[in-house]
């Protein structure tokens, strides 16, 4: 996390312009980070028999009861994240928080459900609240602390889904790795990664080639996924072209001029 944050401090110094962008965010982290540190519950999984069954079946490995999320701290976890929110003026829906802390745990079950992308294929996308985006931000740490316990049951030859098998989301980043150039999608969740084909769309399936296509910067680091098909686009980065560490959720918001790039061509 150190990194992540150091990290973030070096780009708002080299974007002064973007300063505020990479300031709202590493608070946000840096909360994020002091959460996850702060949970010393233990994981009830399934035998392995089952799980091995669910994701044979497609089914994520967690679900939302087996986080270890208590409701006035997770409540006062979303608030503070709210507020660094408001304070940055991030552009949102409904403003209006939660009254009490059954109803931020209320919508902590509702926003995990919402983003099981294997439910919600078809849903278009939503303008999110300020307490849906708190919300969001404040089960992150639950979720990157389950996976980190799941993830090494998960056969990665075996899954090979457009939807995390931890938690269900769909990536928002890829990466084509050193060895051979496979591509790993990255959930925007619970920072699992997993392995997926190269020529195939992770949101719709399609692996039909004159509907994918991908643009490279000038270096040929960053591509920038999109298919014709559903109008969803993908960043990653190409690992065999750069020489240096790379954090993924730094190159997340590193790489802001492509999502803009891809929303001003109607991608999603």
């Amino acid at each position: 996390m150190h990194k992540v944050l150091d990290a973030l401090t070096e780009a708002a110094r080299q974007e002064p312009d973007l300063a505020p962008y990479y300031e709202m965010h590493r608070t946000l982290l840096e909360l994020q980070g002091e959460a996850r540190d702060g949970i010393s519950a233990s994981l009830e999984l399934s035998d392995e028999g089952a799980l091995q069954a669910r994701l044979a079946q497609g089914l994520p490995l967690i679900a939302f009861e087996q986080l270890p999320i208590e409701a006035e701290q997770f409540a006062a976890q979303a608030t503070r994240l709210a507020q660094v929110l408001t304070e940055y003026e991030v552009e949102v829906g409904k403003r209006t928080p939660p009254a009490d802390a059954e109803e931020w745990l209320d919508l902590a079950r509702q926003r995990f459900d919402d983003g099981q992308w294997a439910e919600a294929r078809e849903a278009m996308p939503e303008v999110r609240t300020l307490a849906q985006t708190a919300t969001d931000l404040a089960l992150s740490p639950y979720l990157e602390w389950a996976a980190d316990r799941v993830l090494p049951h998960i056969d990665q030859e075996h899954w090979k889904r457009g939807y995390c098998p931890v938690c269900g989301a769909a990536p928002d980043f890829a990466f084509l790795d050193n060895e051979t150039g496979a591509r790993h999608l990255v959930c925007p969740r619970c920072s699992s990664q997993w392995l997926y084909r190269r020529l195939e769309c992770p949101f719709c399936g399609t692996n039909d080639h004159e509907r994918l296509s991908y643009y490279l910067d000038e270096k040929g680091v960053y591509r920038l996924y999109v298919c014709q098909n559903c109008q969803h686009y993908l960043k990653a980065i190409d690992l065999r072209q750069v020489g240096r560490p790379v954090l993924f959720p730094v190159e997340r918001l590193k790489t802001l001029n492509m999502d803009l790039a891809a929303r001003r061509q109607g991608y999603r």
